[in-house]
């Protein structure tokens, strides 16, 4: 017997799996029915220990799922990590393919069925402050390509994948997790460019739809959130599009639907426009509650219900066909180390290059106020293992003070090429910094009298810096092996 919770699925964070109240909790939303549960954080030991568990607790098929677009990295600290989306799309669609194999693999070495991705929406807006590198590229064909090979590789693996955000995040000025982004876009262009890759993947096969927290008035004139809209949900994707796969709403913990909704509402809401799974509800013991209660009273339709169970379940099975197998993280980082050094690109007087022709070396990271370390901090490692000579490393911000600019002047003073590396990629609920200041520039501009010139541009392309360099290289990820690309691309006498 099915029951409405199936279609709810829950954060899990294994990193608490050893608090008792913590654990108590996951065991009474697996008693109510839970569907599954979506893995925030931990290691690959906990997330094992935490799945297994939770399967030996429940009388029924759980789902696992996750958020890994560049790989188990983005949740679990100690898996391998792989370049965006969009230092793929720069590369031959195999190369997506074997990559998408590659984290599918790693997934199901953890039991993980289902990860939300890829990203299909199209990079049309350079302001975008949470899409940039996590799409594919600017140009549709491109997109629809990548995509393609994304769907492909998974489903080699038995692992489904999910196409986000429908009906088209990439024109967004303004951070969904924040604030409900309008597209004011007309149906004519959404259908020649928003909705192309998603039309695409559905007659790929993709086996899930994640519809986002977006207002589309070509859609539904009345400004719902799409992800709650039975005019986006049911009447567009579903039946215009005829689509009959799995629907799922984005994250319903985030701003734009907690200020306006309770979890038992927001839940309700979710199923109600057609979709098949409420993602993340803030409160999932209130979510089941308030599912059951609406699907009682009859304003969920059992019908429906019975087929988004069935699909729900057509997910899992497919899974199920594939066994668990032993996965090596280091193969895993070779393949990722390939994909990010495809995707260099470098650009100005290659005799700059590379640093072993220097006795000294200095590099600095343009950072934000709140920005974290580990992008520029990897760099730095990666490229103290390759480079033989003296290096001096240092952060530099747009509101330096003029004491840090002087001391890091006296530290670089015989440094013969100074490299400046800006790490930066969409983050959710932080809007994109703008590094160059006057001071900054005027920082830069001592540190650099003198001495070779070479900016690294480690993320977003159209988030650059005021430093006239001598050679730029982009590597269109901030991730680990973009970082070890970039510090490879400086040591090495290779032809770019």
């Amino acid at each position: 017997m099915s029951t409405i919770a199936q279609r709810i699925i829950a954060r899990l964070h294994p990193s608490r799996f050893g608090e008792e109240s913590y654990r108590t909790a996951l065991q009474r939303l697996v008693e109510r029915g839970i569907g599954g549960f979506c893995i925030m954080d931990g290691t690959l030991e906990q997330v094992a220990e935490t799945i297994g568990q939770l399967r030996h607790w429940a009388d029924r098929p759980l789902l696992f799922a996750i958020d890994a677009e560049t790989g188990l990295r983005m949740r679990i600290e100690d898996a391998a990590e792989f370049p965006h989306a969009y230092a793929l799309g720069l590369q031959p669609p195999s190369v997506t393919e074997e990559v998408s194999s590659a984290i599918a693999r790693s997934l199901r070495g953890l039991g993980i069925a289902w990860n939300f991705a890829p990203v299909a929406d199209i990079h049309s807006n350079d302001r975008n402050p949470i899409i940039g590198i996590r799409s594919f590229g600017s140009d549709p064909v491109r997109v629809v390509e990548h995509v393609r090979a994304w769907i492909a590789g998974h489903r080699r693996e038995g692992v489904a994948s999910c196409v986000k955000h429908f009906p088209g995040h990439g024109d967004a000025s303004v951070d969904s997790h924040v604030e409900v982004p309008i597209i004011a876009a007309p149906l004519e262009q959404l259908v020649e460019r928003e909705l192309v890759p998603f039309f695409a993947a559905i007659k790929e096969g993709v086996p899930s739809v994640m519809v986002g927290h977006l207002s589309v008035p070509a859609l539904d004139a009345t400004g719902e959130i799409a992800s709650l809209s039975q005019a986006v949900v049911e009447g567009f994707l579903r039946e215009r599009f005829g689509y009959d796969g799995v629907i799922v709403t984005d994250a319903l913990d985030m701003q734009p639907i907690r200020q306006r909704l309770s979890s038992g509402e927001a839940v309700v809401r979710a199923l109600a426009s057609g979709a098949d799974v409420a993602l993340l509800p803030a409160d999932a013991t209130e979510a089941i509650a308030a599912a059951e209660s609406a699907f009682e009273r009859g304003e969920l339709s059992h019908d429906e219900h019975r087929r988004a169970v069935a699909r729900i379940e057509r997910i899992a099975a497919g899974f199920a066909e594939h066994v668990a197998i032993e996965v090596s993280q280091s193969e895993l980082a070779q393949v990722a180390l390939r994909a990010a050094r495809g995707a260099v690109r470098i650009a100005g007087d290659r005799r700059v290059l590379p640093l072993s022709q220097y006795a000294h070396v200095a590099a600095f990271a343009v950072v934000g106020p709140d920005d974290p370390l580990d992008a520029p901090t990897e760099f730095f490692h990666y490229l103290a293992q390759l480079y033989g000579g003296n290096m001096d490393v240092g952060f530099v911000s747009g509101e330096i003070a003029d004491s840090d600019v002087a001391d890091h002047v006296e530290a670089v003073r015989d440094a013969e090429c100074i490299i400046v590396a800006v790490f930066d990629r969409p983050r959710a609920y932080r809007q994109p910094i703008e590094h160059t200041t006057e001071r900054l520039t005027a920082a830069l501009e001592r540190l650099a009298e003198g001495k070779r010139r070479v900016l690294i541009v480690a993320g977003s392309p159209s988030r650059s810096l005021e430093f006239p360099a001598e050679v730029v290289l982009w590597t269109f990820s901030n991730s680990s092996p973009s970082c070890a690309a970039a510090a490879l691309a400086l040591v090495e006498r290779e032809e770019w």
